[in-house]
């Protein structure tokens, strides 16, 4: 189900790999003597499963160049290399992974940033005819580049995250035949910059007692908008794009 991360991700990798035409040695060997981060994710259902990490080093040795696309200039950056690490599974709904900080290798790869989280493996519980959808979790930077959008928050020393989430179903009507169940959190993906921590740990929480839907719209109509229904049966008003989550944590459903 690893694919599932592609949605959330993509402008992510794609700032990975944009440009990227000079081969570099993307071999990673972590010295005797490197730091580890641990990172643990406990997995809150029998539906849910954390995906692989997905980890983003950086090279300052093995530089690359690329022409701008604005006025055809040569400009040199670093290199990126993205690796995924399997999560191996403990005691129970433990499930465990290490990083190290330093990858080492020719290219003097360093940890930049750490994607984690967990995403639906099976939705047929909440409606026979649902398929797994797109991925929850945070992304963790470790030094400037990976932050330097600003949308990042900093933290200081070991992560412990506790996000609650809420199942989302969505019901396509146009151009797609599935309906997808995926988790509705304050964020999807939490943005932090935690540049000292050694031990992360993603604990999440899910209430599939409040089930948010979106219906899609059978054939484009003009007045005729798809719905965002809410646990409670109200609709969002018209054009809205995202459901409130703060509107569906305060609910009492009885």
């Amino acid at each position: 189900m690893f694919n599932k991360t592609n949605a959330w991700s993509l402008s992510f990798v794609l700032l990975m790999v944009s440009g990227c035409s000079n081969a570099v040695d993307k071999t990673l060997s972590p010295p005797s003597d490197a730091q580890w981060v641990n990172v643990e994710v406990k997995n809150p259902s029998p539906y849910t499963k954390p995906f692989p990490l997905e980890v983003r080093y950086i090279s300052h040795e093995c530089l690359k160049k690329r022409v701008s696309g604005f006025d055809g200039s040569t400009i040199t950056e670093p290199s990126y290399n993205v690796v995924a690490i399997p999560m191996q599974q403990g005691a129970g709904e433990h499930w465990q992974g290490k990083v190290a900080r330093n990858g080492g290798g020719a290219c003097k790869w360093t940890l930049s940033a750490i994607n984690l989280g967990i995403e639906y493996t099976d939705a047929t519980h909440l409606g026979k005819d649902l398929v797994p959808g797109t991925a929850v979790g945070a992304t963790i930077a470790f030094d400037d580049d990976a932050s330097r959008n600003g949308q990042f928050t900093s933290v200081q020393g070991d992560l412990h995250i506790s996000p609650k989430y809420y199942p989302y179903i969505r019901e396509k009507k146009i151009d797609k035949i599935e309906n997808t169940l995926s988790l509705l959190g304050k964020e999807d993906f939490l943005s932090l910059k935690a540049e000292a921590a050694a031990v992360i740990v993603f604990s999440p929480e899910i209430d599939e007692s409040k089930i948010t839907r979106f219906v899609g719209i059978k054939k484009k109509m003009k007045g005729v908008y798809p719905k965002i229904i809410y646990p409670d049966g109200s609709v969002a008003p018209d054009k809205t794009l995202f459901p409130d989550f703060n509107k569906v944590d305060g609910m009492s459903i009885k």
